[in-house]
């Protein structure tokens, strides 16, 4: 006579089959994606600022510098003294005519780094 199989022993078997795998799988990818999107919703983690340089810093009159960055995780980026958003990366000619300091900002949803740069006339 076979045995009868308890309500546990059943529910076991079930995550065995093709369809409680299907279903297992989509459950934990689920749960993954809710997890990486609650991440960039919520986390809105600080942008980072790889580099800010000025070619050359030191000028003489009437001379011109590129100012040069790469921001990563920033929603807006920008160049102050009048030159305003820019893209993550890139570059820009200034000829200041007088000692400058440029500061960039990188925001990202509430949090923001900057960083200054000065730009000397010799």
């Amino acid at each position: 006579m076979a045995q009868k199989k308890t309500y546990w022993e059943m529910q076991k078997s079930f995550w065995k089959t093709p369809l409680g795998i299907v279903i297992w799988f989509g459950a934990l990818l689920a749960i993954l994606a809710g997890g990486i999107l609650a991440l960039n919703f919520l986390g809105s983690p600080y942008p980072v600022i790889e580099f800010f340089d000025a070619e050359p810093e030191f000028l003489a009159p009437g001379q011109s510098s590129v100012l040069s960055w790469r921001v990563v995780g920033a929603s807006l980026v920008e160049i102050d003294q009048d030159i305003g958003p820019v893209a993550l990366e890139g570059s820009i000619s200034i000829s200041p005519s007088e000692d400058t300091i440029y500061r960039l900002i990188a925001v990202n949803g509430s949090r923001n780094r900057s960083v200054e740069l000065k730009v000397s006339l010799s």
